[in-house]
């Protein structure tokens, strides 16, 4: 009897501890934010979209302008011509204008003749027509404030999509690296079995035969494991290359720790999934929908500076001009009188007779927008069946894994129970083989289904849209 159980006392074994440091979901997802390189990458879309809006508030920045012109032939000078001054756009359209010129020599062309001492003015140039309400520079900075939000929002994609790459891949090198485990220790367990099988058939006790069917089973376990061991270092091949450290260097493939105990995981009662709030969150607010919000506002600013140049062209400026520095060197006129005196101002006005490229440019950006609406409604679509579907795996799986769990308990109580048989003297190895391989086999085949469950968990938060907030 003694024999007997310490050839067969090991059988219900437990799996081996892990490593104390193991690496967790959370631990790959920080690290994938902050080090690895295609993260760094997206993460300049931020600062690309801030740049753009700043170089869209630069058609609003003020600007000084100088020039200076002056010819000297044959000892005379022909003439010097010179002007500084500041234009300050506005919001409006109007553009405020401060100068000072002058203008000396022998040959001065007589409409640019000015006062002995120079001329200073003021004043101001405003579209009336087209560009009064809305123009290039206000649509641009409109464009790029839009960018901010649209940059932002790729962001989000680009970086949902690198986790979920991840996700899988961890989630895959987890239940590689455990099955890994159960399927080592079930090689040693197999070894140590058919040892105390061959002590025993050499005493007399045991038959040839169950020495042969421990052998084989020996090596069926070392063909496991080794089919086990090239999946390991796959699927770690695989984990390393989303494993950055801040020097910007892959992390070795043997630096990984060890992966955590899927079995082990508290399944606790999770909370039910709320299909349709789900769905409702989604709509506001999944990243690939905000996309086609944003370009759609992009298009609505375009439409407004297309039908802008559906107006006529109607430019007005006004100047009032000085002596030197001095504005109304003959005494300030009364009332209006004062826009009419010492000034210079004039007007351009122009048209297209037919206007069609005007035309044809509000009819094509209508057509971006039906356009864009269209793969709006078929991108809500295409996001929300994705959701059911992740919803469907995610509550089926959590059925499955539960069920698994149970029927390694059944499986093992079966063994044990054999095991006592054996130990009484009624059943075989080939039955405790047969039992310990059916356990073993419903053992692998739950850590699969765990690892499954963790990736559609994952991928139901993708197809949300917030795997990366």
């Amino acid at each position: 009897m003694k024999r007997n159980i310490g050839i067969l006392g090991l059988f219900l074994y437990a799996f081996l501890p892990l490593s104390a440091q193991t690496l967790t979901w959370p631990d790959v997802q920080n690290q994938v934010l902050e080090n690895h390189p295609m993260a760094r990458q997206i993460n300049l879309l931020q600062a690309e979209g801030a740049a753009a809006l700043l170089r869209a508030r630069g058609g609003f920045d003020p600007k000084t302008f100088a020039d200076y012109a002056n010819k000297n032939f044959n000892g005379k000078e022909y003439f010097t011509h010179a002007q500084t001054g500041l234009k300050l756009p506005t919001w409006a359209g109007l553009e405020i204008k401060a100068s000072y010129q002058y203008a000396a020599g022998e040959y001065v062309n007589p409409e640019r003749k000015l006062p002995k001492n120079g001329q200073a003015n003021v004043g101001l140039e405003w579209s009336l027509g087209q560009g009064l309400f809305f123009d290039e520079r206000r649509a641009g900075l409109q464009m790029a404030r839009i960018g901010v939000g649209l940059n932002a929002n790729e962001r989000l994609i680009a970086l949902n999509d690198l986790l979920f790459e991840a996700a899988k891949t961890y989630w895959n090198w987890v239940a590689a690296q455990q099955s890994a485990v159960v399927t080592e220790e079930a090689l040693r367990q197999a070894e140590l079995r058919h040892s105390g099988l061959r002590e025993s058939f050499r005493q007399g006790d045991k038959p040839a035969m169950d020495t042969l069917e421990s052998f084989i089973q020996v090596q069926t376990r070392t063909l496991d494991v080794q089919f086990a061991q090239t999946e390991v270092q796959n699927a770690a091949l695989a984990l390393a290359s989303f494993l950055w450290d801040k020097d910007n260097q892959q992390i070795n493939v043997d630096n990984i720790p060890a992966a955590p105990d899927l079995l082990a995981m508290d399944m606790g009662t999770p909370a039910p999934i709320r299909e349709d709030t789900l769905l409702r969150d989604v709509r506001l607010s999944h990243p690939e929908i905000m996309a086609y919000q944003y370009k759609l506002q992009q298009l609505s600013t375009e439409l407004r500076l297309k039908n802008e140049k559906l107006k006529p062209v109607v430019n007005v400026n006004y100047n009032l001009l000085g002596e030197g520095w001095s504005f109304f060197p003959s005494g300030t006129p009364q009332g209006v009188s004062v826009l009419a005196n010492d000034i210079k101002w004039g007007m351009d006005i122009n048209y297209p007779l037919l206007n069609r490229k005007a035309r044809g440019d509000v009819q094509l950006t209508k057509i971006k927008i039906d356009q864009t609406t269209l793969e709006l409604q078929q991108k809500i679509n295409q996001v929300e069946t994705k959701v059911r579907i992740y919803a469907n795996n995610v509550q089926n799986l959590r059925a499955q894994v539960a069920l698994f769990r149970d029927m390694t308990n059944n499986f093992r109580a079966l063994l044990e129970a054999e095991n006592e048989r054996f130990l009484q003297g009624e059943s075989a190895v080939f039955l405790i083989i047969s039992r310990e391989q059916r356990w073993l086999d419903t053992v692998i085949k739950g850590i699969k289904l765990s690892a499954e469950l963790q990736k559609a968990t994952a991928g139901l938060k993708w197809a949300s849209g917030n795997l990366a907030q």
